[in-house]
């Protein structure tokens, strides 16, 4: 059952259109075929809901998203998680609010725009009675390792805590038994980036909801999300949680064992723990973006490299190319990239969030004084950062 997507089908065929978007449905004559979704890509009509009231077609798929995912509620998001995100802690503003481990730099953005007050925790024994309204964690993280969410879910409520959980990088876990278990099942507010590992659309995002917070997040909802957003991508993320309902067991269970046997088959090529078996992360010391040049040569594009490692995210529309990456790493001849010297920022203090995209999370925060160690960090990842200015880090 998809709702959205069947009411967009319906549209297809229409006569003529005078609304937004001004292509009118057409598909543009384009060699190869980029406009072909055209048809499908259309505004808030008498039939097709609005995203930021959602009643009809919208509100019956986020319904059965909740459904899917075990959450008393879901709202879509066509921006990403980053508005997802944004809207969780509205939900939270004025309240004091906890960090525990690396955050996402869409959540120091919000610290700012928001003017949230947020603290940064070590352990989840620092969530003291009455201390914090709520806890935010990221789990999983960039590189499939995640957190023992079900220990923090009960430290909150004995403190009397909200926990909201980035859980961007795991939307596909609520759809097979072989992955990690989705925190959707203990926290209050859980945000899911779809289109990272779900055939969605870019920008498609979910935010699951306790029915507690459930009015108070779709009037956040409101305040975040923009007034045009696409259906392609609102309906991609019913489409694809109708299709991983039905075959997502499947699906999982074939791409874990292409991952086992790929992995076996080249030994020499090191692998980093995952809790994520379709997370596979290679560790090239010093030739992370070496190896990643390389494989790009030879027709396989990672989702992201850094100075030592190399990120693939296996779905279930590209394992069976999981070999192609590996036969390039076996013959991987070592080599270290030379980087440029930038010594000169030590000991400066930076005047943004400076740190490595993907994963975005902030090495060095604005106003934080620069260490040697960071600097080597951010020089061995010129190519990559975020918060530079014509591709420098001011200070």
């Amino acid at each position: 059952m998809t709702p959205l997507f069947d009411a967009l089908k319906k549209y297809k065929g229409v006569k003529a259109r005078f609304h937004m978007p001004s292509h009118g449905g057409k598909s543009m004559p384009d060699d190869e075929g980029l406009f072909a979704s055209a048809p499908f890509d259309v505004t808030e009509l008498s039939f097709s809901d609005n995203l930021s009231c959602s009643a009809g077609v919208i509100k019956a798929a986020e319904d059965l998203a909740a459904k899917a995912y075990g959450a008393d509620h879901t709202l879509f998001f066509a921006d990403g998680a980053t508005s997802a995100l944004r809207t969780a802690l509205l939900c939270v503003r004025g309240e004091s609010i906890a960090f525990l481990g690396e955050m996402h730099k869409s959540f120091y953005a919000a610290e700012r725009l928001f003017s949230l007050s947020v603290t940064d925790i070590s352990s989840p024994q620092e969530i003291v009675n009455g201390k914090f309204r709520a806890v935010c964690v990221t789990s999983p993280d960039y590189y499939g390792r995640v957190k023992d969410v079900a220990a923090i879910a009960r430290k909150c409520r004995e403190a009397g805590a909200l926990l909201i959980v980035d859980e961007a990088h795991g939307a596909h876990f609520a759809y097979s038994s072989l992955l990690p278990e989705s925190a959707v099942k203990y926290a209050d507010l859980v945000i899911h980036g779809a289109h990272k590992t779900l055939p969605v659309f870019t920008g498609g995002a979910m935010l699951h909801v306790k029915d507690a917070l459930y009015q108070k997040a779709r009037e956040a909802r409101r305040e975040v999300v923009g007034t045009s957003p696409s259906y392609l991508v609102l309906a991609s993320l019913d489409y694809a949680r109708d299709l991983f309902e039905r075959e997502g067991e499947a699906y999982y269970a074939a791409v874990k064992g292409e991952v086992e046997r790929v992995k076996t088959a080249h030994p020499q090529v090191e692998v980093l723990p995952s809790d994520d078996f379709s997370r596979v992360v290679i560790l090239q010391k010093g030739g992370g973006h070496a190896l990643s040049s390389e494989m790009e040569t030879a027709g396989v594009f990672v989702e992201a490299a850094d100075a030592d490692r190399v990120v693939l995210i296996v779905t279930p529309f590209n394992y069976t190319c999981l070999e192609q990456a590996f036969c390039v790493a076996d013959g991987f001849d070592g080599k270290n990239a030379e980087y440029p010297d930038i010594s000169d920022i030590i000991g400066k203090k930076s005047k943004y969030d400076v740190g490595v995209y993907p994963p975005g999370v902030p090495l060095v925060k604005a106003g934080e004084t620069i260490s040697k160690e960071q600097a080597d960090v951010l020089r061995a990842n010129l190519d990559r950062l975020f918060g530079t200015v014509d591709g420098k880090i001011i200070t």
